[in-house]
C-alpha cells in the first residue's frame, strides 16, 4: 500500500467542502491526524481534508494542481511553504498555514528540557523574532533570554541563511542547542554532528490552522452562492431593436440559443424579457466563470463573432436576494446603454461600478476536438438517412440502430451533439405503449457547415450568407389604380406597393433594407 493511500481522506462520507493539506509528507500526516480529530468531535460536519504531501519542493506545484479543482481552501505546514506557493502563483483558493510560535515553541523547549537537559538560556532559534520568543515562552516561565539568539523569517530567501546562522554559534560554544523550523536545516546540522531540534507544532496548533482554513472556505462558499443576474440587451446600430419583423424574432431565437449554451456551462437559467432583452440568473461562482474573474464582458464578442449581431450590452448585478441582484443588473444595463454598448457594467449595490471590456478570452471557446467528434457523429447519423428532405428528428433507438451501438452509447452521443449545438432536444412525446415518454432530438446539420446567420441579416461576412430581398420603398395606392385589383370595398385599406432590393449596410456589413 502506498503512502498516499495510507493518508486516507478524512471526512469522506460528508463531501460538502474540501480543504487541501500541502507540504512535506511528514507534516501532511500530522495534519491528516488533526483533521480526523476535528471530525471525530463533530461527525456530522460536512468537511473533507485531502492530503497533497510531497517528498521534494519540485513536486509541490504538481501535488497542488492535482487537487486544485476539488478544494475550497488550503493549509500549509508553515510560512515558508505558504510563501513559496504564493510566489509560484499556483494558489487558487484561500489558504492558511500552521503557526510555529506560541504553543509550538513552548512544547519544543519543554521537550528539550525534559529529555535532553536543554539549557534554555543558551540556544539559537530561527524563524522567530526575539519579541515573539519572549512573549511566547520566556516571559511565562520567568527565565532570562539574554543568551538566546534569534533570526526571524522574512521570506523564502531568508530561510537559506538559517544554517549559516546556527553553525558559528554552535562551533564557538555560544549556544548549546539549535532550534529550527526547517527540515533541511535540521538534517544538515545533524549530519555535521551539531545538537539540533526541530520546532514542531502541537496537535492543537494544527487543528487551529485547519479550523481557520474551514472558515475561509465557508466564507468563499457563501460569497460564491450570492445571487447574480446578467441583463443582456441586443440593439441595432442607430436605433434600439424591436420585436417587429420576422428577422428580429429570428435574431432573438438565435441569441436565446447562444445564451442557453453559455448558461449550461455554469448551471444558470435564461429568460426572455422581450424587446431583444434577456435575463440570465446564476450564482457569483457562475458569474466568476463567465467573466473570467470579472475581467471580460460575457456574450458581447460571442454575439458578434458567432451570430453576426452588431451590438450588445450587458448589465451585471449581484445581491443576497433575487430582487437586489435584478435591480443592480438593470442599473448596470442602463449604465452600459449610456456608454453606447459593447461593454458590461458590474454593480453590487455599492457606489462603485466596474466596467468590463468586450474582448472575450479564448478559454470560453468549445474544445476543437469535442466539436469535431460531435460533427463526425452527426455525419454518420445523417449518412444513414441520405434522402431526408425534412428536418431529421431522431431518438435514442434510432441513433443506436443507425450506428450499431448500445442505447447507453447512443444516449451519450446525443448528449454530445446537444452540447456542441448540433442537435436540439424536443418536448417529450408520450409512448403509444405507455411507460416513459420518448425523448426526441432535431439534428442541425447546417450548424456544422457554417456559422448561423439569423434571418440572413446579421452576417459578419456577407459572402457566407445568402442575401434576402427586402422592401426599399413602399407606397399606398388606391385599389382602383391597380388593374388586377378587385372592386373597391368600403373601408378597405389601399394596396401597398413595394420595390425590392438588397445591399450591405456600409458600416456594419449586415444585410439591411435601403428604405
Amino acid at each position: 500500500m502506498t503512502e498516499d493511500r495510507e493518508q486516507r481522506v478524512a471526512g469522506e462520507r460528508t463531501p460538502d467542502m474540501a480543504v487541501g493539506l500541502f507540504g512535506p509528507r511528514s507534516s501532511v500526516r500530522a495534519m491528516v491526524v488533526a483533521g480526523k480529530a476535528i471530525l471525530a468531535r463533530n461527525p456530522r460536519r460536512a468537511v473533507r481534508f485531502l492530503p497533497g504531501g510531497h517528498n521534494d519542493l519540485a513536486e509541490a506545484r504538481d501535488r497542488y494542481e492535482r487537487l486544485a479543482d476539488r478544494i475550497d481552501a488550503a493549509v500549509f505546514p508553515g510560512p515558508m511553504h505558504y510563501d513559496l506557493a504564493r510566489e509560484a502563483g499556483y494558489v487558487s483558493v484561500p489558504a492558511s498555514y500552521v503557526r510555529l510560535s506560541g504553543a509550538a515553541l513552548y512544547s519544543t523547549l519543554l521537550r528539550g528540557r525534559v529529555h535532553d537537559g536543554l539549557d534554555l538560556t543558551r540556544i539559537s532559534i530561527d524563524s522567530l523574532s526575539r519579541e515573539s520568543v519572549w512573549e511566547a515562552a520566556y516571559a511565562e516561565i520567568e527565565v532570562p533570554s539574554t543568551g538566546v539568539h534569534c533570526l526571524p523569517y522574512s521570506d523564502p530567501a531568508s530561510a537559506q541563511e538559517f544554517g549559516d546562522f546556527h553553525r558559528p554559534l554552535l562551533k564557538s560554544g555560544t549556544v548549546t542547542m539549535a532550534l529550527t523550523t526547517i527540515l533541511s536545516v535540521e538534517q544538515q546540522l545533524r549530519a555535521e554532528g551539531f545538537p539540533v531540534m526541530r520546532i514542531r507544532p502541537t496537535p492543537a496548533t494544527v487543528r487551529e490552522a485547519l479550523e481557520t482554513a474551514v472558515l475561509l472556505g465557508r466564507g468563499t462558499r457563501l460569497e460564491g452562492q450570492q445571487i447574480a443576474m446578467l441583463a443582456v440587451q441586443m440593439i441595432s446600430e442607430g436605433s434600439r431593436a424591436s420585436n417587429s419583423g420576422y428577422w428580429q424574432q429570428e435574431a432573438s431565437l438565435s441569441v436565446h440559443r447562444m445564451l442557453l449554451e453559455e448558461a449550461r456551462k455554469v448551471g444558470a437559467t435564461v429568460t426572455c424579457r422581450g424587446d431583444g432583452q434577456f435575463g440570465l440568473i446564476t450564482t457569483y461562482g457562475g458569474l466568476d466563470a463567465l467573466t473570467s474573474h470579472l475581467q471580460h464582458a460575457p456574450f458581447v464578442t460571442s454575439a458578434r463573432q458567432q451570430l453576426g449581431l452588431p451590438l450588445a450590452v450587458v448589465g451585471i448585478g449581484v445581491g443576497h436576494t433575487a430582487r437586489d441582484a435584478e435591480a443592480n443588473a438593470y442599473a448596470g444595463l442602463d449604465a452600459a446603454l449610456e456608454r453606447r454598448g459593447e461593454v458590461a457594467i458590474y454593480v453590487d449595490g455599492g457606489e462603485t461600478q466596474v466596467v468590463l471590456s468586450a474582448s472575450a478570452p479564448h478559454m470560453n471557446a468549445a474544445p476543437a476536438g469535442d466539436q469535431s467528434r460531435a460533427a463526425h457523429v452527426l455525419e454518420r447519423i445523417i449518412a444513414v438517412h441520405p434522402g431526408a428532405d425534412q428536418p431529421l428528428v431522431v431518438d435514442v433507438e434510432d441513433v443506436s440502430a443507425a450506428l450499431r451501438v448500445t442505447d447507453r452509447t447512443g444516449r451519450r452521443m446525443l448528449r454530445q451533439l446537444v452540447e456542441a449545438g448540433l442537435a436540439w432536444p424536443l418536448p417529450a412525446q408520450p409512448s403509444p405503449a405507455g411507460g416513459r415518454p420518448r425523448l426526441q432530438f432535431r439534428l442541425l446539420p447546417d450548424r456544422s457547415r457554417r456559422k448561423p446567420c439569423p434571418a440572413e441579416f446579421f452576417a459578419k461576412e456577407p459572402s457566407t450568407c445568402r442575401p434576402v430581398p427586402v422592401p426599399s420603398r413602399c407606397t399606398r395606392a388606391p385599389a382602383a389604380a391597380s388593374p388586377a385589383a378587385s372592386p373597391a370595398t368600403p373601408g378597405a385599406r389601399p394596396a401597398r406597393r413595394c420595390s425590392w432590393t438588397t445591399r450591405p449596410a456600409p458600416s456594419s456589413g449586415m444585410w439591411t433594407a435601403t428604405g
